[in-house]
């Protein structure tokens, strides 16, 4: 951990002090679960992704208890690492059971890390692409607020309200807008233009009152609602065969590639106000 990047190590140190007063914390847990990885701490490691486990397992957030059960399973002569996979199978079994016989399980050894591997399968089968985006948004929208810390964007106190909010995100089969700008905008709305600034400084992204648009059917038809939903990316107009799209989270590049691929044209970005976006999505239903 000595050779470790500072920013590294200046975070394992914020959210372990996080865990001494919030020991439930899933955001903490998650970032940790990383870090110890990458610096080499596997007895913290192990200890943390139990605790991580049994938080999800309370969440009733079966799909993701069960990957961490899968990432235990490389501490099999860990005596409490193995006491929480069986807790995971038997949890997701209670649950989900009776279960269809499994496909050739990828999981080798114990009876309960098949049967979570099975379980995993039907669960993501009836989840679909809403879950998908809805794991991949979170992810992203909780590296931008770590940003907003780093960058002092945000006092930290705001920040971890907003990552209090988006860990608490329930995982459902209706399309909920994951946004940390949009959560900010409603816990805070004092910083909201203060931030929005700060980013707009940052990715030089211009901004755009997209409420005010007509929104054009064939800009909008380009990509899947439950997509524009979830992700906070609205298609608004066509300019030739260049699409321009607002987004709520100017600084996800990974989200700009793939707009661009799933509507197969150019694409031109705008940061628009919560407000503003969610005025505008209201008139596409």
């Amino acid at each position: 951990m000595d050779n470790a990047d500072p920013k590294i190590n200046e975070a394992i140190g914020f959210f372990e002090q996080m865990l001494q007063t919030m020991p439930g914390d899933r955001t903490s847990l998650e970032f940790l679960s990383v870090a110890y990885e990458q610096t080499g701490q596997s007895e913290k490691r192990g200890d943390c992704l139990i605790r991580l486990a049994d938080c999800l397992l309370q969440e009733k957030d079966f799909d993701n208890a069960q990957v961490i059960a899968g990432y235990l399973s490389a501490f099999s002569d860990y005596g409490p690492a193995r006491d929480a996979v069986e807790r995971v199978a038997n949890e997701v079994l209670g649950q989900f059971a009776p279960v269809q016989v499994p496909r050739e399980p990828r999981w080798q050894g114990t009876s309960a890390k098949a049967a979570a591997h099975m379980v995993s399968d039907t669960a993501q089968d009836a989840g679909g692409e809403l879950h998908a985006l809805s794991r991949s948004a979170a992810a992203a929208e909780m590296d931008l607020v770590w940003l907003w810390k780093e960058r002092d964007y945000l006092p930290k106190e705001l920040c971890m309200d907003v990552l209090h909010v988006l860990t608490d995100h329930p995982v459902t089969d209706t399309p909920l807008l994951i946004s940390a700008l949009a959560l900010l905008d409603e816990q805070h709305p004092e910083w909201t233009e203060r931030l929005m600034e700060a980013m707009q400084r940052a990715c030089e992204m211009p901004p755009v009152p997209v409420e005010l648009f007509e929104l054009q059917p064939a800009a909008t038809a380009l990509l899947p609602a439950v997509f524009v939903q979830v992700k906070g990316a609205l298609p608004f107009a066509l300019m030739g065969n260049e699409l321009l799209v607002a987004l709520l989270n100017p600084l996800n590049k990974e989200l700009q590639k793939e707009i661009v691929t799933r509507a197969g044209r150019p694409c031109h970005f705008f940061m628009t106000h919560p407000k503003g976006w969610q005025s505008a999505v209201a008139r596409m239903t």
